[in-house]
């Protein structure tokens, strides 16, 4: 399961309390985190200039956190070859394609072909919330700032995605107890065939996947 969207929308966090949930079950999981480094380059650049982008232009970072953001996912999907049970994905090369999208870069050749050609997730889950909420959850854990055109513009940059309408689409306005139910209840209609979640996309196929009898999380 890849997990995508906004900052602020709660999607480590929830990620985090879906694998102490499999866990309790009895069920594998593993979280593998794909960051672009954004908020790390940011920190960096505040020496300097206001942001990184403002410090290297939106060509050279988007270089930067691009190169980061597919080697974080190239080994991500190696390791995640090994495992066995649920292996959740916090964000993808999709999250760089929306931030091109926002800095009115275009897609490339190489995001998209790889997109293509690296093993493809059972579930692309959007995870929602209004720019005004994650603002608002931005600001409450006062590590860093995000401006609310940001947040909106990045927001409509995923939705147009092509192939947004095939996400699932999980609701983050409530807390991070109600988001985490939603991808688990996700989860289980993978887990058990028969079983149509309400949050799961109209004709998706469902199979079981291993479940063993530990669990572990990599983060």
């Amino acid at each position: 399961m890849v997990l995508l969207g906004i900052d602020g929308a709660g999607k480590t966090t929830s990620a985090r309390s879906v694998i102490r949930a499999l866990q309790q079950q009895g069920i594998e999981g593993a979280l593998y985190r794909n960051p672009g480094g954004r908020r790390t380059l940011d920190h960096w650049a505040a020496r300097h200039a206001p942001t990184a982008e403002a410090l290297l232009g939106p060509h050279r970072l988007d270089a930067l956190e691009s190169t980061l953001r597919v080697l974080a996912v190239l080994r991500s999907t190696l390791q995640a070859r090994r495992r066995r049970g649920v292996v959740l994905f916090d964000r993808h090369l999709q999250c760089q394609l929306a931030l091109r999208h926002v800095r009115g870069l275009p897609a490339g050749v190489v995001l998209p072909w790889l997109l293509r050609v690296l093993p493809q997730p059972d579930l692309v889950v959007y995870v929602s919330v209004d720019p005004e909420t994650a603002q608002g959850r931005i600001a409450a854990r006062n590590t860093d700032t995000e401006s609310l055109e940001f947040l909106t513009a990045l927001d409509a940059a995923y939705r147009q995605l092509s192939g947004f309408g095939e996400y699932a689409v999980v609701d983050a306005e409530g807390t991070e107890a109600d988001t985490a139910a939603g991808l688990l209840a996700l989860i289980e209609a993978r887990l058990r065939p028969g079983v149509q979640s309400r949050s799961a996309p109209a004709g998706l196929a469902l199979q079981p996947l291993p479940v063993g009898e530990g669990a572990q999380a990599c983060q």
